[in-house]
């Protein structure tokens, strides 16, 4: 959409993917969501707790090829940590979403609900399982129930601090990754793999004293 007025503070606000509902504003931190070609204002439902991750907000990097940017960010909290989950636009129009943990980083997209296949209940999986997903077999690692704690930027949903989010994640020996969402039914199912830091050529990063990159 065209550049538009934050309904609560009238600072500027744009959404840069035609797939996100919601941004929190950068000026006033009040949620604004995307309905009917209009910006609505839900108040401040979102908080962040702050970290030392190098990523952030306008930072772009390099996946197989395809430059993205930053463009949001979810944060949920699980257990004794946090970890966050990085909304990123393609050149070529395609989202996807850049995870963050105790210094793993993992790429993944939203696999099509046709190419899916039949999952098994939450309640039925559990580490070292097998999974098939989208025609490959991975390995349940690990499932958590998590709670977001707040976001920033855009979203392709409206979520504040208190969202649960039950998941689990999968691998495979040769780098790939996925993650099985079951805060929403059916499930859904992002598939990527793990990277590097260098690999991705990140610019616009965050930098700490002594980084070294």
């Amino acid at each position: 959409m065209a550049e538009a007025s934050c309904p609560a503070c009238g600072a500027p606000v744009e959404m840069r993917s035609g797939l996100s509902v919601s941004m929190v504003c950068a000026y006033c931190g009040n949620t604004v969501v995307r309905k009917d070609r209009k910006l609505e204002d839900m108040g401040k439902i979102s908080a962040l707790v702050e970290d030392a991750s190098p990523i952030c907000l306008g930072a772009g990097g390099r996946f197989d090829g395809e430059a993205f940017d930053v463009v949001g960010r979810l944060q949920l909290e699980y257990g004794s940590g946090y970890w966050n989950e990085w909304y990123l636009l393609f050149d070529d129009g395609r989202t996807g979403w850049l995870g963050e943990a105790a210094g793993q980083y993992f790429i993944t997209f939203e696999l099509p609900p046709g190419k899916v296949g039949k999952l098994p209940p939450l309640g039925d999986i559990s580490p070292g399982a097998k999974a098939g997903l989208g025609g490959t077999n991975f390995w349940v690692s690990d499932v958590r129930n998590a709670r977001c704690t707040g976001g920033e930027g855009e979203l392709p949903f409206l979520t504040g601090d208190g969202y649960e989010l039950p998941f689990a994640d999968l691998r495979r020996p040769d780098r790939q990754f996925a993650t099985i969402d079951y805060s929403e039914d059916p499930p859904k199912v992002f598939v990527g793999r793990s990277v590097d830091w260098s690999s991705m050529a990140m610019e616009g990063h965050r930098t700490f004293d002594g980084w070294d990159e």
